[in-house]
């Protein structure tokens, strides 16, 4: 008895059909992938008087290493100053000092590790070396 060729076609299709039904895997749902965050910086510019301080509030969009540094003092390089991380109130326009030091010097990395997210500030203070105005840069990075 000749079987048709359509009807072969057919059993060699259902076949087929039904080995690779039973040899795939079922897909499990997949958490989608972590955000990345852009690493940020940000750069404050001033003048500071005798017992002066300068504070500026920035962002971080993700809890993370914050890095602060004096890249410039003048007209005298060499000073120590104070820095300040904070926590900034927009609608006090304040500064709360989460972390500071007394001791920071041009290059020096000041470094923290906010655990949310929100609005921080960054200030500079004189700690009794400044003897006539001095312009500085400040340079913060976080994310």
């Amino acid at each position: 008895m000749r079987v048709p060729a359509t009807a072969r076609f057919a059993a060699v299709f259902a076949a087929l059909v039904a080995s690779i039904a039973c040899g795939s895997t079922p897909t499990e749902p997949t958490d989608p992938p972590a955000p990345v965050y852009e690493l940020k910086t940000s750069t404050f510019t001033g003048k500071l008087t005798t017992g002066g301080a300068a504070g500026f509030p920035f962002t971080v969009v993700n809890p993370g290493d914050i890095s602060l540094s004096i890249t410039e003092l003048a007209p005298v390089n060499t000073l120590t100053m104070g820095l300040v991380l904070g926590s900034w109130d927009a609608v006090a326009s304040t500064c709360t000092q989460q972390r500071s030091t007394s001791t920071a010097v041009v290059n020096a990395v000041f470094a923290a590790s906010p655990s949310a997210a929100g609005e921080y500030c960054v200030g500079i203070f004189d700690v009794g070396n400044i003897q006539v105005s001095t312009d500085f840069v400040l340079k913060v990075t976080y994310y």
